[in-house]
């Protein structure tokens, strides 16, 4: 029969080797934790790193098609200076006449309303 101080050395070497158990895995989380960490974090650079290339690459186009299109109107104005400069008339006249038309106009609330 064990005597209370054979109990207690067993519970000991238990708890003892628990607790070292314990330890050994909390380490191997932790180093696997780091681990996937680091990879998590490469992954997350590396999209970064090719949506700003995507970013460089579409305001490359954007900036190359708006210099084409800015030719291209300057040579219709070089060819056609005529009907550019109708245009120009008729659109600022068409604006001329809203603004007359905003301005004249009286304003809808306080017109019609009743003052009691």
């Amino acid at each position: 029969m064990q005597t209370p101080d054979d109990r207690d050395d067993d519970v000991r070497t238990t708890l003892s080797g628990l607790v070292s158990k314990s330890e050994e895995m909390l380490a191997a989380i932790g180093e696997e934790g780091a681990l996937r960490y680091r990879d998590a974090a490469v992954a997350l650079e590396r999209q970064i790193r090719r949506a700003r290339d995507q970013i460089d690459d579409v305001q490359y186009a954007t900036v190359r098609r708006a210099r084409l299109t800015a030719r291209q109107a300057d040579h219709y104005v070089h060819e056609n200076p005529w009907t550019t400069a109708g245009a120009a008339a008729a659109i600022g006249a068409a604006i001329g006449a809203l603004v007359a038309l905003l301005i004249v106009r009286p304003s809808g609330s306080d017109s019609g309303a009743d003052s009691r």
